[in-house]
């Protein structure tokens, strides 16, 4: 049997996935575009996708207006017109930016995900629980936004959905990585190792759910034990996922470990409420 008394980090869990995981390429569709990001805040940020991996990216208005930096990005094609990017943004502590970017609607939704520091992981489940506050301390802020245009109350989103909840899902991330997951209801998942460096593990966190469009959805979570961020574009339609986890390197809480993931999908059955 596995020992289950070590929770492994986010670090090991990126070297048991490897290079040989099951993500979507990357790709360079959307070097040199530029793209502008009005979000519901009042934010407009221009992206600028370089041809070397890199993309600037400057707040031209709202909130933080002025800032700006050069990452490097990920960004894998999940349908035609749909584009899964991510970004390390440097400018704020343990921080990472994941945008959907529909072309062809000329919208986008952006996740803000943030883990916590060293202070706030000690905190006990229970001290969180006595001061009402969720059990995990890894957040996740959503935006809605337009592409190259004002966002307005006609702007079209992609809305939070109940479409998963029932579901239970096989998903294959490599030769030597299988997990499973059961969609609860609205805000919590189940999901367990079934083969690979957490066999035998398995938890129930906090989950986001979003629809990007008929059978395509934008599943987020957020892990209490190890603080991870995962972020994946799963659809049902050609049964695989891609994405990225993000976490600590190690129990140092210093270096971020930052990697894509992807699997290909296996629905083993639908509970239904009635």
């Amino acid at each position: 049997m596995p020992d289950t008394s070590r929770w492994i980090t986010v670090g090991e869990l990126a070297e048991s996935f490897g290079p040989d995981n099951n993500a979507l390429p990357s790709t360079e569709d959307l070097a040199g575009k530029t793209l502008d990001l009005h979000l519901e805040n009042g934010q407009v940020i221009e992206h600028r996708f370089g041809r070397d991996g890199k993309l600037a990216w400057t707040t031209t208005a709202g909130p933080g207006m002025g800032q700006g930096a050069e990452e490097t990005y990920f960004a894998a094609k999940v349908r035609k017109g749909i584009y899964f990017v991510q970004y390390l943004q440097h400018l704020e502590r343990a921080t990472t930016i994941i945008l959907v970017l529909d072309l062809d609607q000329g919208v986008a939704t952006a996740v803000i995900g943030q883990l916590p520091e060293e202070a706030e992981i000690r905190r006990s489940l229970a001290e969180r629980v006595a001061q009402g506050q969720e059990l995990t301390a890894v957040t996740a802020t959503f935006l809605s936004g337009a592409l190259n245009a004002p966002f307005t109350a006609d702007t079209p989103r992609h809305a939070t959905t109940g479409e998963l909840v029932g579901r239970r899902v096989e998903y294959t991330y490599s030769p030597t990585e299988r997990y499973e997951h059961i969609y609860l209801n609205e805000d919590f998942y189940t999901w367990q190792c079934l083969l690979g460096s957490e066999q035998g593990y398995a938890d129930t966190d906090r989950c986001h759910y979003y629809k990007l469009a008929d059978d395509l959805y934008l599943f987020v979570w957020r892990e209490k034990i190890v603080p991870t961020l995962g972020v994946v574009a799963v659809d049902f339609e050609a049964m695989r996922t891609t994405g990225r986890i993000c976490g600590y390197q190690g129990s140092g809480f210093a270096a971020l470990a930052d990697f894509p993931v992807g699997a290909y999908a296996r629905l083993l059955n639908v509970t239904r409420k009635d």
